[in-house]
């Protein structure tokens, strides 16, 4: 097992869930981790797992994983997004029998300790978007990002290519800051989203879908 720094976060149950990163994709951590994420997405929102074996390997990928009884129950994918200081959310998922014990509040809790470096100050994620058709499941992980302290983009469209299909999913962008934060630079903003564009879904600059959400950004981009 390959690994950076170890963060300690105790459960209400009394079990405690150690948190550190996975740099080794041929360990059994690591193996552990793509179980529950092939399990708990669906196939048009995943990437190939060997796509993020790669990006792990070449170091554009952060994996963070959880382990609770001797056994990885936790897995979180974070791409550092160059040129800036932000950390892009890519998938996190706990274990079916692990969830509701606390496991995600405590990664969002030391999420920034986890990575044991200063670089970092802003994680930036992508949501299905509980308003595009009333999913009440969708809204109440929503509701649990912003209890955790994430904001989301007002008034911004955004759109998840197909990753293994035809058709893009309707999502809604969120961010978690160090400090408080009241709104985004529109600019800062096309920026990441270009790159994410590119660098992780290997889309060109001239993409529908891309087109469709860069032609759709406001002026002001306010957090709420």
């Amino acid at each position: 097992m390959s690994e950076t720094n170890r963060i300690r976060g105790l459960q209400s149950i009394g079990h405690s869930v150690e948190f550190h990163e996975i740099k080794d994709v041929s360990s059994d951590d690591f193996k552990e981790a793509m179980r529950i994420y092939l399990t708990s997405f669906p196939e048009n929102e995943r990437r190939p797992v060997a796509s993020i074996e790669t990006d792990i390997d070449r170091g554009k990928a952060r994996l963070i994983v959880g382990r609770m009884d001797d056994r990885v129950v936790s897995m979180a994918l974070f791409h550092p997004i160059k040129g800036t200081r932000y950390l892009f959310g890519d998938y996190m998922a706990i274990s079916e029998e692990y969830r509701s014990m606390g496991i995600g509040e405590q990664l969002f809790k030391n999420v920034f300790c986890i990575f044991n470096d200063a670089e970092f100050d802003h994680i930036f994620g992508e949501f299905e978007n509980p308003y595009f058709d009333e999913n009440e499941l969708k809204m109440r992980r929503i509701n649990f990002f912003k209890r955790m302290g994430m904001k989301q983009l007002k008034d911004v469209r955004y759109l998840l290519p197909p990753l293994q299909g035809s058709l893009p999913t309707e999502m809604i962008l969120m961010v978690l800051s160090k400090t408080d934060r009241h709104c985004i630079d529109r600019e800062e903003l096309k920026s990441m989203i270009i790159q994410i564009f590119r660098d992780i879904y290997k889309r060109d600059e001239d993409d529908e879908i891309l087109d469709l959400i860069l032609a759709g950004l406001p002026e002001i981009i306010t957090l709420c």
